[in-house]
């Protein structure tokens, strides 16, 4: 029996299997007009010759779960043709080869690409992307910030007949959204930076032996979300930023190239405290040559 085909769009991740060159990171992009500086970036990593597959690109813990995902997409009947969606590559295919890089949507980062929505999405179609997924059935898992930055494009580029968007923004139609729910992140494991892909890959499991795009797939998931919600309570110790300074120092003795993520998820355990806002621009602070 033929397997039906689901069009995947996945976000990238920050942790890559090699050090980006300087010239691939967008902080050393030249000063000027977002467009003439997307044209100038993507050059460079049009002319890298160190590259990787994008599966064997991307790491951490998010990256896992983007395989569960697909693993389990396969293992519930489905053929996955899986995009990544990437502020410094654009839209490309898994099996597309490309440079470690450095290049986020995310606001107040060192290798941010734009500063509003507007550059973002002005960022966004400079760059290069592959055949857009026609048809069939499409499955996205989006964070707010990539969603705002990509979300009506792909939807006035691509046309799937049915469509789910796990995560995303307002950008996305509440029809065919599942919004982020962070009172599931107990029952679905993991940390918040992966809730969307754990919620999507439940969702496929839940709807094994029937439609995950009918009706009822809605009931299904309506009827587990109501059991397994868990509002989490903290009592972490706060610190003064030269604790945090100290704290990442140390993770980075053992692991030079840990992620901000890996590094939040860790402060957290030892019950300590640090928004997350905070922690971030801290990390890069220590991180900064």
């Amino acid at each position: 029996m033929s397997r039906q085909k689901l069009t995947i769009v996945v976000t990238c991740t920050d942790r890559k299997s090699a050090t980006p060159r300087p010239e691939l990171m967008a902080r050393n992009l030249p000063r000027g007009a977002v467009e003439a500086r997307a044209r100038v970036w993507t050059t460079t990593v049009a002319r890298s010759q160190t590259t990787s597959p994008l599966i064997d690109l991307y790491r951490g813990e998010t990256w896992s779960q983007v395989k569960r995902l697909i693993a389990t997409a396969q293992d519930v009947g489905f053929e996955p043709d899986v995009l990544v969606a990437s502020a410094g590559l654009g839209l490309r295919r898994l099996g597309d080869a490309a440079p470690a890089y450095a290049a986020t949507f995310s606001a107040g980062h060192p290798d941010s690409v734009a500063v509003s929505t507007a550059e973002t999405r002005a960022w966004w179609r400079t760059l290069p992307r592959t055949s857009a997924p026609v048809g069939g059935r499409a499955l996205w898992v989006l964070s707010e910030t990539y969603s705002r930055a990509i979300g009506t494009d792909l939807l006035d580029s691509t046309a799937p007949n049915e469509l789910l968007v796990f995560g995303g923004s307002r950008e996305i139609p509440d029809a065919f959204r599942i919004a982020s729910d962070r009172w599931l992140r107990h029952a679905l494991g993991g940390t918040t930076t992966s809730l969307n892909l754990r919620a999507a890959t439940q969702w496929l499991t839940l709807t094994r032996t029937t439609d995950p795009f009918a009706e009822g797939a809605q009931v299904l998931w309506r009827d587990w979300s109501e059991r397994s919600r868990h509002r989490e309570e903290y009592n972490r110790k706060a610190m003064v930023d030269s604790a945090v300074l100290e704290f990442i120092s140390g993770l980075r003795t053992h692991d030079p190239v840990i992620s901000k993520t890996r590094a939040l998820k860790l402060l957290r355990d030892s019950g300590l405290a640090c928004e997350q806002r905070r922690f971030s621009d801290l990390f890069q602070q220590a991180v900064a040559p």
